[in-house]
């Protein structure tokens, strides 16, 4: 038979009203206590009676209540000792399924709000872990995945074939119209050829088939040598790159890895800093770390869409923006990347600048 539900208000107000009920019964057996005492023991001139006169001076009331009242919320103290148990307990289980384990059960039985989010968190963990036995993950992470590739792969096919039967089904083109089909129609190709490189690359990553080659690395040389190689793309948008990188900053790493993910962030300030004028980018240490950040000046990104730029799945504005042939899976494998060296990436926007942070362990002895 089901019991009735009370609220948590309701289990509050019942420990406070035993809290007062316990402090007035002490503090009455106290007072009848001392009121004896005082008939059998008390004489005139010594200290039991002055300290009567001082009480009776004071008044008996206000002598008790000054004795009711810390003895009332010492008990109210007491009796709600155990529901700080249960937010504890509850923390705990949130924190296991956060984690993955979805074994543990919580245990509360309070008869109120409590017990019902222990049963509600304990029915979670049933459901994820059928889940996670059934592979339902698995299944709509794969769903997810073809849908966004046959996003990504047939709007390029799309223009190489409307471009390519273009040319085969009409014969009054002239050469330069040809030529110039032709060099869109490769264009777009070589963008599909961009994409299956990249997901090749992250269904390596995914199953951990990149080991990462570590040797000493110059990230202020690799930073310049990027910045120089890019200058054509930066001078066709109208910017121009700011390097300040302080010497000789040293770490662990695979060069052309680790190349990859700074030609990404910078591709992207090229590609989305057409409002501003420069890319600045920033290479110093801090706290054992090497710090490299990217910045630009032009298009902010919204801030609900931060915590989900570097998602694989991610289909925010943005992130999916085919701008200068990016395929949108860039960040995505930028953090992979930064992760498998032992470090993190990490990106902040407001309406003045959009900064893209790297952090890298330096290298043994570098400070």
């Amino acid at each position: 038979m089901l019991r009735e539900r009370r609220s948590f208000r309701t289990n509050i107000l019942g420990i406070f009203g035993l809290s007062m009920l316990t402090s007035a019964a002490l503090t009455y057996l106290l007072y009848r206590l001392l009121q004896n005492y005082y008939r059998k023991n008390a004489r005139v001139g010594d200290t039991m009676d002055l300290l009567r006169s001082v009480l009776y001076k004071v008044g008996d009331l206000n002598f008790f209540l000054l004795i009711f009242l810390p003895l009332a919320i010492l008990f109210f103290y007491l009796f709600t000792k155990p529901y700080v148990r249960y937010f504890r307990q509850i923390s705990e289980g949130i924190h296991r399924l956060a984690s993955g384990d979805f074994q543990a059960r919580v245990s509360i039985d309070t008869n109120d709000e409590f017990e019902i989010i222990a049963e509600d968190i304990n029915r979670a963990g049933e459901k994820l872990k059928t889940a996670v036995e059934k592979g339902d993950f698995a299944e709509n992470s794969k769903d997810q995945l073809v849908l966004n590739l046959a996003h990504d792969i047939r709007t390029p096919l799309t223009s190489v074939i409307g471009y390519l039967d273009y040319i085969l089904h009409n014969d009054n083109l002239t050469e330069e119209r040809k030529k110039h089909y032709m060099n869109v129609a490769y264009t777009k190709s070589r963008r599909l050829e961009g994409l299956v490189e990249e997901l090749f690359e992250i269904t390596r990553m995914n199953y951990g088939k990149v080991e990462v080659q570590r040797s000493p690395l110059d990230l202020g040389e690799l930073l310049s040598q990027l910045c120089e190689e890019l200058y054509p793309v930066f001078e066709r948008n109208g910017l121009e790159a700011r390097l300040d990188a302080a010497s000789d900053i040293r770490i662990l790493g695979q060069g052309d890895l680790l190349a990859r993910v700074f030609e990404n962030l910078l591709m992207n300030a090229a590609q989305h800093g057409g409002d501003g004028k420069y890319v600045d980018v920033q290479c110093k240490t801090e706290a054992g770390e090497a710090v490299v950040s990217v910045a630009n000046y032009g298009h902010w990104i919204p801030e609900e869409e931060l915590p989900f730029l570097f998602d694989m799945f991610f289909t925010g504005d943005r992130a999916r923006a085919h701008k200068g042939g990016s395929t949108g899976l860039g960040l995505f494998i930028a953090k992979n990347i930064a992760v498998q060296h032992g470090g993190t990436i990490t990106a902040t926007s407001d309406v003045t600048r959009t900064c893209f942070e790297v952090r890298l362990p330096l290298a043994d002895g570098e400070t």
